[in-house]
Formats: C-alpha cells, sequence, structure tokens
C-alpha cells in the first residue's frame, strides 16, 4: 500500500478522530516504535516543520496535536526495518 500524505496532517486527522470517539479520556497517548533511520528522519522532518531544533532526543520525542500525545521512540529491536 502507498503511503501518501504529509506526517504531520495524518497526525492531526488521526488526533481529530480519537477526540470524536465516543470515549472520554483522560488522556491519550499513540506510541510508535521506530528504527533508528525512522526515528532520525521523522525527527528532523517534524522539527523543520516546528521551526524548533531542542536538543536531538537520544530514545523519544513527543508531539502533541489538540488532546492527544504522539510519542515516537526508538525501537529496541533491531530487526525493525523501515519501509
Amino acid at each position: 500500500m502507498d503511503k501518501k500524505g504529509e506526517l504531520l496532517n495524518q497526525f492531526a486527522i488521526i488526533s481529530d478522530l480519537l477526540e470524536k470517539t465516543n470515549i472520554e479520556f483522560q488522556n491519550c497517548i499513540i506510541v510508535f516504535e521506530l528504527s533508528d533511520d525512522e526515528f532520525e528522519k521523522n525527527y528532523e522532518y517534524i522539527s523543520t516543520k516546528q521551526n524548533k531544533r531542542p536538543s536531538k532526543p537520544s530514545k523519544s520525542f513527543m508531539v502533541k496535536i489538540g488532546n492527544v500525545d504522539i510519542i515516537l521512540n526508538k525501537s529496541n529491536d533491531e530487526k525493525v526495518q523501515s519501509s
């Protein structure tokens, strides 16, 4: 399946859908486990889009969209492949 669309827009759509569910949640957290290469690529992309360049995280970073926290982690599994 082709992966199309801009990542932050996709996160915004997911966040919007989750906020409209019939669940009254206290916290909504999505966690993605990524390969080292995918983690670096997405960190660079997101920090550039947000015009923020904090020190590069070693294992994890978070994007908050609406009431949804999206966490991107480096996977401990070396076998994870990027697509």
